[in-house]
């Protein structure tokens, strides 16, 4: 669509080096526990920004020597619907929006989003905030600036037909205007009569479900345009914190799964320097395919195996550093010890922080593999589920959380792709175009595609698909399925990929894969390898896709004889074109490849 040219095109990237990976503690500590955090590796702290800075903190802060980000300058903005308030369940205000909905099923005032993105006296207030405390704060150069925690339209993730207030309804007439070359061709799209654009209504889900003409695109167009409206807010408030200090960097914490709530990856992520991503449903590849220069961050919440395992994977996976949840205070103990988990926090971050600048200085391997995660086809997938079950707005993000066609496609895509070593460029929308060097394109769930995304997919040698797509246009009416003569190349079949399923997947991509791993003879599964081209040579990063219990024999193929160096024990083997490894369940398995 248009509006992917007009917004957000250029990544909102603040100048100041990233140079370490951060381990960051949330909760607010004594000068003595943030002591016994700096030995044990601790990097930074959270100082928090809503309703004025706490200047014993700050002192604090700036006496440890640690880094800190300021928290929740404006989430009373950016997330209204899920924050703490006293005395209250952080989601009182969405809580309240759907009781007057049911109350009164016909009124739409529970849809007007309070406060309204689009509201210019907010936005002002907003602005103004943000900008004053980055000039406040810069000499001190925090790691970022958070916008505010666990953002979204509604509350998180959860599908909420929010806003029509009226500044979001003239904001929403306005956009329409970039999407059709005029009045008739809306009307024609829509089957509507509107005489005049400042007469448009946005339609609700209630209406959707309603239809019986297979013709959501005024439904869809609304969406759509909430996310835009949403992606829009958040680069008001990075443009704002980039006023305040030009070198500064504006984040979100706690984002979501993509979907609903604002969570059009391929909007958003441009929008924001820095994102806190809780990664379900590939939010945070997405993310980083859209805006590579996007510094993403992941939060720890427990320890373990699973932990330790998580951490690995979202490093390899281009995190840069660690937030912290300790809810308990038991990262250090009363007598300033530390505990189990701090210990060994402590010493994954010393190895991750020694790895860090041979990662950072590389970048995925070009795969010419493109697949697209189809926000318009997630849009109609879910109305369609919802024509029969209990009502949508009963719904919350956590039920928003739960598989579906749409995601589960997507998914079973990834594991299958990553165990062949193939890092896809994810994109939300082909309306731009297939990004260039691809040549195999994936449509997981793809219902919807525009005319520009048909034509685009018309000059792709190899497209794969697990169904027929294109069964609605690009605005969400009912249109004539695309033939894709490799449809039955990938057919779901859920569950683990077997070896022969990913063979299969490998003939029908069509691309070159310059390492293979096998085991006992055939191809390996349940493994994520990964692959990053480095001035140096080619990094391979082999880990188990969950952590295990037992060892595993692997061996790596490529072509050629280049000098190959395990990084992370230092052992040169010399010249080879292959190696055995004794792949750990938990920790990956990392080589470099020299010419």
């Amino acid at each position: 669509m248009k509006w992917l040219l007009l917004l957000l095109l250029w990544p909102a990237t603040a100048s100041a080096a990233w140079d370490r990976y951060e381990l960051i503690i949330w909760q607010d500590q004594t000068p003595e526990r943030l002591a016994v955090l700096k030995q044990a590796g601790f990097t930074g702290a959270k100082l928090n920004g809503n309703g004025g800075i706490d200047a014993g903190a700050l002192a604090r802060y700036r006496a440890s020597g640690l880094s800190y980000y300021l928290e929740n300058i404006a989430t009373d903005f950016y997330a209204p619907y899920h924050r703490w308030t006293a005395g209250k369940q952080v989601t009182w205000l969405f809580d309240a929006a759907k009781a007057a909905l049911h109350a009164n099923p016909g009124n739409t005032d529970p849809f007007r989003r309070v406060p309204g993105l689009e509201d210019p006296a907010w936005r002002q207030r907003v602005a103004t905030r943000l900008t004053a405390v980055a000039q406040a704060q810069a000499q001190d150069h925090p790691l970022f600036y958070s916008l505010g925690d666990e953002t979204g339209i509604g509350d998180l993730a959860a599908a909420w037909d929010a806003d029509v207030s009226p500044a979001s309804v003239t904001a929403f007439q306005l956009w329409l205007r970039t999407q059709y070359t005029d009045l008739a061709a809306l009307n024609a799209q829509w089957g509507t009569h509107y005489s005049a654009w400042e007469g448009i209504e946005p339609e609700l889900t209630d209406a959707a479900l309603a239809r019986t003409d297979g013709n959501y695109s005024a439904w869809s167009d609304f969406k759509a345009f909430m996310d835009v409206s949403f992606a829009r807010a958040v680069r008001m408030g990075t443009d704002a914190v980039h006023r305040g200090d030009p070198a500064a960097r504006a984040a979100i914490e706690g984002a979501q799964i993509p979907g609903w709530g604002g969570y059009d990856y391929g909007v958003l992520a441009p929008a924001v320097d820095v994102m806190e991503i809780y990664d379900s449903g590939q939010a945070l590849a997405i993310a980083r395919s859209v805006n590579p220069a996007m510094i993403p961050l992941r939060t720890s919440f427990v320890a373990g195996v699973a932990e330790r395992h998580a951490a690995w994977s979202s490093f390899l996976g281009g995190v840069r550093g660690t937030i912290v949840w300790d809810e308990d205070d038991s990262i250090v103990a009363a007598d300033g010890t530390l505990s189990p988990r701090a210990k060994a926090m402590g010493a994954q971050q010393a190895e991750l922080q020694a790895l860090a600048p041979l990662l950072w200085a590389a970048r995925p391997h070009p795969s010419g593999v493109a697949v697209l995660a189809s926000q318009a086809s997630f849009r109609l997938r879910w109305l369609l589920d919802r024509q029969v079950g209990p009502r949508w707005s009963d719904r919350d993000a956590e039920r928003e959380n739960e598989g579906n066609a749409w995601r589960g496609a997507r998914e079973q895509m990834a594991e299958r792709l990553a165990a062949l070593g193939v890092t896809p460029q994810w994109v939300t929308s082909l309306d731009a175009g297939v990004p260039p060097g691809v040549t195999t394109v994936m449509l997981p769930q793809v219902l919807a595609l525009s005319d520009n995304e048909r034509a685009a997919l018309a000059q792709v040698p190899v497209v794969l698909a697990d169904t027929e797509p294109g069964a609605f246009d690009g605005h969400g009416r009912r249109a004539t399925p695309l033939p894709i003569p490799t449809l039955v190349a990938i057919r779901p079949a859920y569950g683990a990929a077997s070896g022969a399923d990913l063979d299969a997947m490998r003939a029908a991509l069509a691309v070159p894969i310059p390492v293979r791993v096998t085991e006992a003879g055939g191809t390996a599964t349940g493994i994520v390898l990964q692959l990053f081209d480095h001035r140096d040579g080619l990094i391979v990063a082999v880990q188990t896709a969950a952590p295990g219990l037992i060892q595993r024999t692997l061996t790596l193929s490529w072509s050629g004889q280049p000098v190959v160096r395990n990084v992370r024990s230092g052992i040169t083997p010399g010249r080879t074109d292959h190696m055995t490894i004794i792949l750990d369940p938990i920790d990956p398995t990392i080589l470099l490849l020299q010419p």
